[in-house]
């Protein structure tokens, strides 16, 4: 690319060309394009030679067509105000009697400050989510016994053939012994297009009713497995659910599906087996078919895992088929520990928000803290002892307590009933920005 002439240079073509050199011969002599001497000849002879040493160099990028006075306002505020948002700055800008008529015409767009500004800042705009603190369960590499660690996940929407809806199926296997705890097939409609937390608790119960409460189950970070936790912060009720019945519940790293390799690869086999074996003509019938072939798999056909040693998995580790730890619906109360899910509440904090009336949302519960602690931000944190949230306002001043609302175990125990509550608009956590 070519560079810019110089003042010294630009009035050496005007000086040489009213001596009487050509402009040709000017522009081979400094090695530049006859239409650039001839430009500079063009500004001094019509406005004077002082013209050619003042005028500036257009302003390279997104800029260039907005006043100067704007861009100097832009910077300005942007360095008085920083929290202030984009769209509130345009605005201001819009609004600024200092500039006049012709330079607010030129007011860039929204996106072009954006631009503007991710070009200038180093990362100017990055996502501001509030500062929960989200304790993190580490993963098991190897596992001991049957039982050890369970690990589910799901194979959605998926065309069978002969039927009229597409099903969504939930794998579990044990990971040491390498059998097939379940195979549940959930049908989608048009009132059920996904698969819900509820629909993955009922699963789990008749898994944990046939081979017992294993140590620890493994899940991705699907809704249908942790809620609303990435946005909130908040464990999803299966996971308290699973906490209170002592079964720890590890999620994969983001884009890491090898972590959940045991029932990936299931996967595989079960689509060549089942879900592609039709056509059927029922749901019941595929249903039939996904059992029988469970158990043949369990029992009879000899598996390629190497601890199985070319035996059927309940003949290689006879002990799996033996609970561990036994569970029945019946008595699922009896065996939930509502101090084990407070001691995992416990290890949060969350942060809110409270809105232009001072009420601020948990866990799909709306909290009152007062009109006077309207738009304020708190630090909110779990007390086990009396069961109550502690909401602590981020500069220390204020500290106010309110008993925990839909963290009962009725609640945590009736996933189905629990969801049918609408999550307010304010539920996901906020950005702790300060209002545009």
């Amino acid at each position: 690319m070519a560079t810019a002439l110089s003042p010294q240079q630009r009035l050496q073509i005007y000086d040489r060309h009213l001596a009487g050199e050509t402009l040709v011969s000017i522009a081979q002599d400094m090695g530049i394009h006859y239409e650039t001497a001839r430009k500079w000849w063009r500004i001094g002879r019509l406005q004077g030679r002082e013209a050619i040493t003042e005028r500036p160099r257009k302003r390279p990028g997104l800029m260039r067509t907005v006043a100067p006075a704007v861009v100097e306002r832009i910077l300005q505020l942007r360095q008085q105000h920083p929290t202030w948002g984009m769209p509130y700055l345009r605005a201001q800008l819009l609004a600024d009697p200092s500039l006049g008529r012709q330079q607010r015409a030129t007011v860039p767009s929204l996106a072009t400050i954006y631009r503007y500004f991710h070009d200038l800042e180093d990362g100017p705009f990055g996502r501001r989510r509030p500062h929960n603190k989200v304790p993190t369960t580490p993963l098991i590499h190897q596992t001991t016994h049957p039982h050890h660690l369970w690990q589910m996940d799901l194979k959605e929407k998926c065309k069978i053939e002969g039927l009229k809806n597409r099903v969504t199926v939930a794998n579990v296997r044990d990971v040491y012994s390498s059998v097939t705890i379940g195979s549940h097939i959930f049908e989608l409609t048009r009132n059920s297009p996904s698969v819900t937390l509820a629909d993955i608790q009922g699963a789990c119960r008749a898994c944990f009713a046939d081979w017992g409460l294993p140590d620890r189950l493994r899940t991705d970070n699907g809704s249908c497995f942790t809620g609303t936790m990435s946005q909130t912060g908040f464990p999803s009720y299966l996971t308290l659910w699973l906490t209170g019945l002592g079964v720890i519940h590890e999620t994969i790293a983001k884009g890491k599906p090898t972590q959940n390799g045991c029932a990936e690869r299931y996967h595989r086999t079960y689509n060549s087996l089942v879900l592609r074996d039709g056509p059927f003509d029922s749901l019941d019938q595929l249903r039939k078919l996904s059992d029988d072939t469970v158990e043949f798999l369990n029992t009879k056909f000899p598996s390629r895992a190497g601890d199985c040693q070319q035996q059927a998995p309940l003949e290689a580790h006879p002990e799996a088929a033996t609970p561990r730890r036994d569970y029945s619906p019946e008595t699922e109360l009896e065996q939930f520990s509502l101090q084990r899910v407070d001691q995992l509440l416990a290890q949060f904090t969350w942060q809110r928000r409270t809105d232009r009336v001072g009420k601020l949302s948990l866990a799909r519960s709306d909290y009152h803290l007062g009109r006077e602690n309207k738009e304020r931000v708190f630090d909110v944190s779990f007390d086990p002892t009396d069961r109550h949230l502690v909401f602590r306002s981020i500069d220390g001043q204020i500290e106010l307590r309110r008993p925990a609302r839909g963290l009962e175990a009725d609640d945590i125990m009736s996933i189905e009933e629990s969801q049918h509550r609408r999550l307010r608009a304010n539920e996901k956590a906020r950005a702790v920005t300060s209002l545009q």
